[in-house]
């Protein structure tokens, strides 16, 4: 009745959120551990050893050395599994002893318990987590908590990609032995992400006091600190230099600002134009950050279909990206401003962790949803699609100065134009009053989709007053007109034969 209700292990969760003052009525634990460890997050994936990895340059003794470090540690942190601490967010299925085991087995054969105790007894950095873990277990319990979120997470995320690398190093399936370490029993390759939405959301569920959250968050950066220890002695053992994590999933040798989209070739697009650029059929993936649209395609691997983090391809993802969320509820919110300074801290890394990588593409017509959406003939096509400039539509109608009282194209010989219909509207179109908003409006039909949607581009003006002889002028049907007379022309022909060839045979 208090705004709790009974949680699992029958401890009291909060519906609420009321930790952290202002900051509970918009986020959860998870999201602020987050927001206050991404720096430390990106540099750990950006640690030599891990780009060793990214680039496949490693040595099998030295990865085994690693995943004997990692043995230590969640053999240290899995004796402790049943804790009343984790018992909200522990789950059977994430236990990682044995995957290890089964993957230091395959490296290093059948004594691999004993090379891997001599691969521990160098290892200083090991000896300190394990060490590390036990005090903060002895001296507040629930920082178990930081260790559970961290490495579980870390396997489940960043594993993926990892796991990805090492497979095609080992030349084994994924999920085989020597790469059991980053498949889950139930979680499908590519699909860790969900599972980590699912740990996020049973971590915001705990009832966690407010004077151990600063403790929670110390810790946690900490135990980032003590990992690069950990890849730092890894890297030592046979140092080589690797590629950046950014290069290695857009498969570049060599690091740099993405190529600009000139911004005669960007686009303006609605929110619903933009949920067909999924990257489906090979086409292009865009997705919104803050207003901006960022082409992703050379990051498929990512965001393409059935990948990790496909949901984001062709959403805007705002809200997702400054919140540190995956669940799908909070795509597409257009009306959401950041809340607090962790939202606006997190948004701008991921704006400029984004846009180092991916180049703008343009930027989102917010709070417009058009009521049909007519998807491209192919994404490449409206990649390239161009309108005409100002001086090419001045030099076609130097040329021709027959004007369409209909469609405005100039040139056409329209013969509607000679028999004076709609002459008055194309009049009063060029009224003098109306040049400077002409020639406006001329000066920006270029560029990529001239600022426009697809829709504008395509859509044709009603009028409710053409005439008859207007709607009969066969130099503006349009392409379904045509289909259409075509295919009553070819019925119509197809069935005069058929009676014809009937009464002569009947004569």
């Amino acid at each position: 009745s208090d705004g709790f209700v009974l949680g699992k292990c029958g401890k009291l969760v909060g519906e609420a959120m009321s930790k952290y003052g202002d900051l509970a009525r918009s986020c959860g634990h998870a999201q602020w551990f987050l927001q206050q460890t991404l720096r430390e997050h990106d540099q750990s994936m950006d640690h030599p050893w891990m780009k060793m990895i990214y680039a496949q340059k490693f040595a099998i003794k030295q990865y085994a050395a690693w995943l004997a470090m990692n043995h230590a540690i969640f053999s240290a942190l899995e004796k402790r599994a049943e804790a009343q601490e984790l018992c909200v967010i522990h789950d059977p299925k994430l236990l990682r002893t044995s995957a290890l085991e089964e993957d230091l087995r395959q490296l290093l054969g059948a004594e691999w318990r004993q090379e891997a105790e001599g691969m521990l007894e160098d290892s200083v950095a090991t000896k300190k987590y394990v060490q590390d873990l036990e005090a903060d277990v002895a001296a507040q319990p629930l920082l178990l908590v930081a260790h559970h979120f961290l490495q579980y997470n870390a396997v489940l995320s960043g594993g993926a990609y990892l796991g990805e690398m090492v497979s095609q190093k080992l030349c084994v399936p994924h999920g085989a032995p020597g790469v059991k370490f980053y498949a889950f029993e139930g979680v499908a390759k590519q699909k860790g992400p969900a599972r980590v939405q699912r740990y996020l959301r049973d971590l915001d569920s705990m009832d966690i006091p407010e004077d151990t959250l600063q403790p929670l968050l110390t810790t946690m950066k900490r135990i980032y600190a003590d990992t690069e220890d950990m890849m730092t002695e890894c890297f030592d053992l046979n140092p080589v230099v690797g590629l950046a994590y950014a290069d290695a999933r857009s498969e570049q040798q060599a690091s740099g600002p993405p190529a600009l989209i000139a911004e005669a070739d960007q686009c303006e697009l609605s929110l619903e134009e933009l949920h067909e650029f999924t990257g489906n059929n090979g086409g292009r993936i865009l997705l919104s950050l803050a207003g901006e649209l960022l082409d992703v395609s050379c990051g498929r691997d990512i965001y393409g279909p059935d990948c990790g983090y496909s949901l984001l391809a062709g959403r805007d993802a705002t809200r997702c990206l400054a919140t540190m969320s995956l669940d799908p509820v909070h795509l597409d919110d257009l009306a959401w401003t950041p809340e607090t300074e962790g939202d606006r801290e997190a948004l701008s890394q991921w704006q400029e962790k984004l846009k180092a990588k991916y180049p703008v593409a343009g930027r989102l017509r917010a709070g417009q949803v058009m009521e049909e959406s007519r998807k491209p003939q192919t994404d490449e096509g409206l990649r390239q699609r161009a309108v005409p400039s100002a001086a090419a539509e001045a030099a076609a109608g130097a040329t021709d100065s027959q004007k369409c009282p209909i469609s405005g194209k100039e040139g056409m010989g329209c013969p509607m134009s000679f028999m004076g219909i709609g002459v008055g509207k194309q009049a009063e179109a060029s009224q003098p009053n109306d040049a400077p908003a002409a020639k406006a409006k001329a000066k920006s039909k270029s560029g990529f989709m001239a600022g426009k949607s697809l829709i504008a581009a395509v859509e044709k003006p009603k009028n409710s007053g053409e005439s008859f002889l207007y709607k009969m002028c066969p130099v503006h049907w349009d392409d379904n007109t045509m289909k259409m007379i075509l295919v009553v022309a070819a019925v119509s022909w197809m069935s005069g034969f058929f009676v014809g060839y009937r009464l002569r045979a009947s004569l």
